[in-house]
């Protein structure tokens, strides 16, 4: 979803992603919306569902690493390959300040929040 939404062009459905909002460009906001899920997606995945333990040991630093390469990757290919769009160097820190925030949350939250999720299910299967 992430790479649909980087590569489409917005200017045909009308949304003005050039207006400002509190000084900052919505362009800004539409970013960091689009790669707030990642981290955690990613740290879940690394975790939980790759039977790996260098990913399950490393999961916050991968998670982190591949977010910025992923970000980093997304203006340079809409600089070299979209005629339509092109790379900025302000979106990829909004893209990273994204990234940065949720994985801080990941880290801060993350194993606390499955292990209570986990002690939900496991109640709910027992009753």
């Amino acid at each position: 979803m992430v790479l649909f939404l980087c590569f489409y062009k917005f200017s045909s459905t009308g949304i003005d992603l050039g207006e400002y909002f509190l000084g900052i460009r919505m362009d800004r906001y539409a970013h960091f919306a689009m790669f707030f899920p990642y981290p955690f997606i990613t740290w879940l995945t690394c975790r939980y569902a790759v039977q790996n333990r260098f990913f399950v040991k490393h999961a916050i630093v991968l998670t982190l690493l591949s977010g910025l390469l992923f970000a980093g990757l997304t203006e340079v290919c809409q600089d070299w390959f979209f005629k339509s769009r092109q790379g900025d160097v302000y979106d990829f820190l909004a893209d990273s300040l994204s990234i940065i925030t949720g994985t801080v949350i990941v880290s801060l939250v993350g194993p606390h929040a499955v292990r209570h999720l986990e002690r939900l299910v496991t109640r709910n299967k027992t009753t």
